[in-house]
């Protein structure tokens, strides 16, 4: 895209709609990602802004139902809704100026995880949370069709326990916030004065405020603990004082589902390196939780 809104993830009905919209504008940069949405930064009347489109309106929706309801509280922190067209299946807001975390120095950077734990902090307390009775029974059930499509992906005996546990899982209700979806330095801008700028809310929803933090424990954590000690220290000074070292049965459930959703999705996309991540998070999952079926775990809540 040069001079036109000419390009191979646009269909003729958008490429018609952004001409009325945004006559002449500029293209810069494709950041779409291999599978899904086409992502297109443009200027137009001076301004650089960010195209998302996509035929499919499932995380366009969420992602304008955050602009509109839950990201208030990060203000300037995270980019501007212009205008969403649900039926067009077109997202357009401002772009923010900076690098993603993810592939620099600062994806190891402790000051950039504490930064990002007070921006998560201040989704998660932004509004009062309210309790939902349906959410683990969905998560259960989701859970359990990824389960379906596992064999053959990861060990058979891991694949058991899940099972056992799973039937041994009884759902209760749980308090909601409004989460990001896929909290990780991929999703990290590094503006040029050094701050911390949030993007993409495809997958936000109302979850349990610890779903958003089960990546970063699989991945950047594990691999380097002082970045989960500064993540926590800007997320909430008394989670970093003071954690509860028990295992909590919806965490359990949630570290599951990612487990088994990650590992079956990468699979089917021939993501070899995703697939193997999925099978280290369902591992780890497993070996934390031998011994301690659901009757067992308790259920901590975040003061």
């Amino acid at each position: 895209m040069t001079k036109s809104w000419g390009h191979p993830g646009l269909s003729a009905r958008q490429q018609a709609r952004l001409e009325q919209l945004y006559p002449g504008a500029d293209g810069i940069a494709d950041h779409s990602w291999p599978y899904g949405i086409t992502v297109l930064e443009f200027t137009h009347a001076g301004r650089r802004l960010l195209l998302k489109a996509s035929p499919d309106r499932h995380h366009l929706d969420r992602e304008s139902q955050a602009h509109r309801h839950w990201l208030q509280p990060l203000a300037s922190d995270v980019p501007l809704m212009l205008g969403y067209e649900a039926e067009a299946g077109l997202l357009v807001k401002t772009f923010i100026d900076g690098e993603l975390a993810r592939g620099t120095a600062d994806e190891y950077n402790p000051l950039v995880f504490e930064q990002a734990g007070k921006l998560l902090g201040r989704l998660h307390r932004g509004r009062a949370p309210r309790v939902d009775g349906h959410y683990e029974h969905s998560i259960l059930s989701k859970t359990r069709a990824w389960l379906a499509r596992a064999p053959g992906l990861a060990p058979p005996d891991q694949l058991h326990h899940v099972q056992a546990w799973l039937n041994a899982f009884v759902p209760s209700p749980v308090e909601v916030v409004p989460t990001h979806g896929d909290y990780h330095p991929r999703n990290w801008v590094i503006r040029p004065d050094g701050r911390v700028a949030v993007i993409d809310f495809g997958r936000a929803e109302l979850r349990p405020w610890y779903t958003d933090l089960v990546r970063m424990e699989h991945h950047d954590f594990v691999r380097t603990p002082e970045l989960q000690e500064a993540f926590l220290r800007g997320y909430h000074p008394q989670e970093a004082a003071g954690r509860d070292e028990t295992v909590d049965a919806g965490r359990r459930l949630d570290e599951l589902m990612q487990a088994l959703g990650t590992i079956v999705w990468a699979h089917q996309m021939g993501d070899r390196s995703f697939e193997e991540q999925g099978r280290g998070m369902l591992g780890r999952a497993v070996d934390r939780g031998e011994d301690r079926p659901p009757g067992h775990i308790s259920r901590g809540r975040r003061q």
